[in-house]
């Protein structure tokens, strides 16, 4: 167990990672095959590969480090209040985003899809009156899924709170040698092979199997791992072997998708594969997690602000993405001024959002920011 109650920089440092990665990965989901809300006229199949190796991690590895966080939060708050203090933080900021940030991408996709031809603000009282004759859900979360996810399982955590002394136990004995690089990549692969393969992914809260195991699992990891100084120390001097069993299982599943298309094959070889994937996301995090704490020891002015920027980034990113896109594309731009053009719109909404939080006090928690601080009560002076 930990004895230090030293801030984790080099989570934070991934956690901002991770989160603008995100960004680049949803400006890529422009451009790919694959459906997405709006798409651009510049379709690039070769960026599949590319998006292909990131998603097998980029989400769970969000999941380990907010688990690893809630446990550090849980160590200082008890759970009545930590209960309402993460209910704050997650719920005003889901539902102002689902009744006014997340909107306009419903609005685009509708044009894009529908051929609605009506205007955002014509639309905007049809979306937020739960009208379902667009065919989607209306109001939606679209990527603010993550948020909702997260508030479901830091509440069952807390609920769980009194077998955390018997979980660290059992962290302890098998989550600090081999088992730590064996269990979870076998958990992820039997969820992949069974429920993943099955029934996919919905981020429909309620209808979501294999996510919530994926999901859940990766963020009881990272609650059960939080105070593992031995594992920590474990990942950090096997990094370099890790990242080459990564780039490994990555080589090898690159050959067999590329060769057999083996991912989508019924029976054994798509289950093997299942396997293999996430063996690889594993290895992916486990290096991650090593080389973070080898070479982040201390914190900064800027990733403080990074830090506490990443999430009215998250919130608007998407948003920003989909509407330039959308009223880029009739412009007929070459693919790389126009996925330029986005980028630089993308982060201009981002760093506005954020210090448009910073400066209004009444948006600091909808767009993601804690809350000022209570003046202190003065009491009152005395008469003279």
């Amino acid at each position: 167990m930990a004895s230090s109650d030293a801030r984790r920089h080099d989570l934070d440092a991934l956690r901002v990672g991770a989160f603008l990665l995100l960004i680049l990965y949803h400006l890529g989901m422009f451009y790919v095959p694959w459906g997405w809300h709006v798409k651009s006229a510049h379709i690039i199949p070769e960026l599949e590969p590319l998006m292909g190796l990131l998603n097998p991690w980029r989400l769970s590895l969000l999941f380990v480090i907010s688990g690893a966080a809630t446990r550090f939060m849980m160590e200082k708050v008890s759970p009545g209040p930590l209960a309402r203090q993460r209910s704050q933080r997650l719920l005003v900021p889901l539902l102002f985003g689902m009744l006014v940030v997340v909107a306009p991408q419903s609005w685009a996709e509708v044009v894009e899809k529908n051929g609605y031809a009506g205007g955002f603000l014509d639309f905007w009282p049809r979306y937020l009156s739960f009208d379902q004759s667009f065919g989607i859900i209306l109001p939606t979360y679209n990527h603010l899924w993550f948020v909702a996810y997260l508030w479901l399982y830091t509440m069952a955590a807390l609920a769980a709170a009194p077998l955390l002394g018997l979980a660290d136990r059992w962290a302890g004995r098998f989550l600090t040698g081999p088992g730590l690089f064996v269990l979870p990549a076998l958990a992820f692969g039997l969820f992949r092979a069974t429920a993943g393969r099955a029934w996919g992914e919905t981020h429909i809260i309620w209808a979501d199997g294999y996510a919530h195991l994926q999901y859940g699992a990766s963020f009881i990891i990272g609650l059960l791992l939080a105070r593992q100084d031995r594992a920590w120390d474990l990942l950090q001097r096997v990094r370099a072997r890790t990242a080459l069993a990564a780039a490994a299982f990555a080589a090898t599943g690159i050959a067999l998708a590329l060769l057999w298309n083996v991912e989508n094959l019924p029976g054994w070889p798509g289950a093997a594969f299942a396997f293999l994937r996430e063996a690889y996301a594993w290895a992916v995090m486990c290096a991650l997690f090593g080389y973070a704490r080898r070479y982040i020891r201390r914190g900064s002015p800027l990733l403080t602000t990074l830090n506490e920027a990443v999430f009215p980034f998250y919130i608007v990113h998407q948003t920003a993405i989909v509407l330039a896109g959308h009223l880029l594309t009739p412009r007929g731009l070459p693919a790389a001024a126009e996925a330029a053009a986005i980028l630089a719109a993308t982060v201009a909404s981002c760093v506005g959002t954020y210090a448009l939080a910073r400066a209004v006090p009444a948006l600091r928690l909808p767009l993601g920011l804690k809350p000022l601080p209570r003046a202190p009560r003065t009491a009152p002076a005395a008469a003279e």
